[in-house]
């Protein structure tokens, strides 16, 4: 899911990113779906998600459940759509980044984000933001790949790879230390979960997943 100004929309990246998350649904579903059931459980009415690709998440809603998408990635709004009729979700994309969303103040209940905060261009921005358009009390839930610990095997492939799976990830960063950052952020209360997500995709190995709260 692509968030990153300088990668989004590229006419090349833009298609092929937008085709590569819509085959891998099924794959992403088996690794994630189990946590993403139990995060997602009991959500509000409305969400608002920030970089929901080609709608992986909407499985995991209620029918009737209105998503404000946050997505700036042109290519990835036509499968968003088919997600939506899919699942009955009631759909608004709004082309906008992370750092930039349009929403008022204090006006959702709800939060989500999923492997994007390795690929927006200012995650603190981002975060930022979230935490301004949530309610007090609102939740924001997410699950993200982070930073391997330093020296650790992973972190030597995490800065290997870096530039081309930046590349042709639309700006994702292997290395990116969005624990840090969302710990720094300044929740009333966060509930995050380290571990590690073996898969074929070694440098998203190392995650973190949970709720913040406003």
């Amino acid at each position: 899911m692509n968030m990153s100004k300088e990668f989004n929309n590229n006419t090349i990246r833009g298609p092929i990113n937008a085709f590569i998350f819509k085959i891998l649904s099924g794959y992403l579903d088996r690794l994630f779906g189990s946590a993403k059931r139990v995060l997602f459980k009991g959500h509000p009415e409305t969400i608002v998600e920030i970089g929901p690709g080609t709608g992986a998440n909407m499985r995991y809603l209620k029918k009737g459940t209105r998503l404000i998408a946050i997505e700036p990635n042109i290519y990835m709004h036509n499968n968003l759509k088919k997600s939506a009729d899919r699942y009955g979700i009631d759909l608004e994309i709004k082309s906008l980044m992370g750092e930039a969303i349009d929403l008022p103040d204090a006006s959702y209940d709800f939060v989500v984000s999923t492997l994007v905060l390795c690929s927006v261009h200012d995650p603190l921005q981002c975060l930022q933001q979230i935490k301004r358009i949530l309610k007090p009390s609102g939740v924001f839930v997410f699950i993200e790949h982070v930073r391997a610990r330093e020296n650790s095997v992973l972190a030597f492939i995490q800065n290997l790879i870096h530039k081309p799976w930046h590349w042709f990830f639309e700006g994702c960063h292997t290395n990116r230390d969005t624990k840090q950052l969302l710990e720094s952020i300044g929740f009333t209360k966060l509930e995050l979960e380290s571990y590690n997500l073996y898969s074929p995709f070694i440098p998203i190995i190392p995650q973190v997943r949970g709720r913040a709260i406003k």
